[in-house]
């Protein structure tokens, strides 16, 4: 048996790991007995998480081939079983890959710019292009951001292919909720690749952007994908199948963005009733077809989020078409740095009410004291595994009113930056400041 020292950045201490030639999932990961290696390193500024899983069975999708074959059918469980031989032996060529290029500095940058592609950031960032006169550029980034999520996430519980095993690979993050999802594709890079080609197309085609804006742009793109997607490899967090098939979703889903964008370039939907009607449908057969994970995974409810928004703001098109409400097309840029300023402070302030005071209590109410739907909220309250169990739990189903309340109150997340937002924007600058 060789003895392998794993030094803790940071700290004095060491970790001794015994490498066996055999490797098994139950028991063996890398050629490292898991049973007896986990390492945590709390969070704070300076220091973000870092940790390899104990159990490795408490990561979804490391089970043996077993346990998938008797909960998929035949055609599922037969795609699952070609694409896993492109992740089962990554782990070790990514430990060493991590591990040559380990320092505190890259773990600050890498954990941190993450966060350009969490659910958080966008929820306050997308809307940020309306209030300078890009309300088209911000409809195109949610598209495209939006279907992102939902196709990676359909494919990840559709395949449950596993993320890189830890060990012998170290997952260093701000957060450990992302590292209990499946790791194929990456979203992060669907993101990355989505909003890049994005940025480059507005750039090249836009009749105001002068030379010099162009090359920023461009470089600003490029920085921005790069750093996502080498992120994802560097965190632990994907390997090189997992950027590949995201790079993939976040192509298709812009080429379709642009292909129905343009071909659709005179319909307005102002004119039709069902307009609206066609779109909270639409999300939400999508989303009540989306298939089951085999074991828990909290990916789910970021494609809810996701196509709630997408919803969200076809509804406020509509609306702004159909009653005329153009409040929001007097956005446009302008060099008064005190405007932009207020816009920002109060059309933020507005999501922020909406998204994390009143959104939840309001829907819910609904949901349940007007529409009368059943509470079924417990089931989306997984138990933490047991010690003895060593293993995720089995996924059991999602709370109807937690998909449809999440719906809703992301679907009111454009309602609040196009339809409340510059009312009150405009309310501010002329009776207070």
């Amino acid at each position: 048996m060789d003895e392998i020292i794993m030094q803790d950045r940071g700290s004095t201490s060491a970790y001794n790991i015994n490498a066996y030639e055999s490797d098994t999932r139950l028991g063996l990961v890398g050629g490292v007995d898991n049973s007896t290696v986990t390492r945590i390193r709390s969070r704070s500024l300076s220091n973000p998480n870092e940790y390899t899983e104990k159990y490795l069975l408490l990561d979804p999708g490391n089970h043996p081939s077993s346990h998938f074959k008797d909960k998929m059918s035949p055609l599922r469980f037969n795609i699952r079983q070609y694409f896993i031989k492109f992740v089962d032996n990554q782990s070790s060529s990514l430990a060493k890959w991590q591990t040559k290029h380990r320092s505190p500095i890259n773990d600050i940058f890498f954990s941190y710019s993450a966060l350009l592609g969490s659910h958080t950031f966008y929820v306050l960032c997308l809307p940020l292009p309306c209030y300078f006169g890009l309300f088209e550029f911000t409809r195109d980034t949610v598209y495209i951001i939006g279907y992102s999520i939902y196709l990676s996430g359909l494919l990840k519980d559709y395949l449950c292919l596993p993320r890189p095993r830890s060990p012998p690979v170290h997952r260093i993050t701000l957060s450990e909720y992302t590292a209990k999802e499946y790791g194929a594709p990456s979203s992060h890079t669907a993101n990355a690749i989505g909003v890049s080609l994005l940025i480059l197309q507005w750039a090249f085609t836009s009749n105001t952007v002068t030379l010099n804006q162009k090359i920023i742009l461009t470089i600003l793109a490029i920085v921005y994908c790069l750093t996502l997607t080498i992120g994802r490899i560097y965190c632990g967090m994907h390997g090189l199948f997992d950027l590949v098939s995201g790079a993939l979703v976040g192509l298709i889903c812009f080429l379709i963005r642009m292909i129905l964008k343009y071909t659709f370039i005179n319909f307005n939907c102002g004119r039709y009733f069902w307009y609206p009607i066609i779109s909270v449908c639409w999300g939400l057969t999508i989303l009540f077809n989306h298939p089951s994970p085999i074991d828990v995974c909290p990916c789910f409810y970021d494609s809810v989020a996701f196509v709630g928004v997408i919803s969200g703001i076809e509804l406020c098109d509509w609306f702004i078409k159909f009653f005329g409400f153009s409040l929001v097309y007097s956005f446009d840029f302008t060099t008064n740095i005190l405007i932009m300023i207020r816009r920002l402070i109060v059309g933020i302030l507005v999501t922020v009410i909406w998204k994390y005071l009143i959104g939840k209590p309001l829907i819910n109410f609904f949901l349940l004291k007007i529409l009368k739907f059943i509470d079924d909220r417990d089931l989306d309250e997984h138990d933490e595994p047991l010690p003895e169990d060593h293993e995720c739990k089995l996924f059991k189903g999602n709370s109807n009113v937690n998909i449809v309340g999440r719906f809703l109150i992301y679907a009111g997340v454009p309602m609040s930056v196009l339809l409340l937002s510059p009312p009150a924007i405009t309310f501010v600058a002329n009776y207070i400041y």
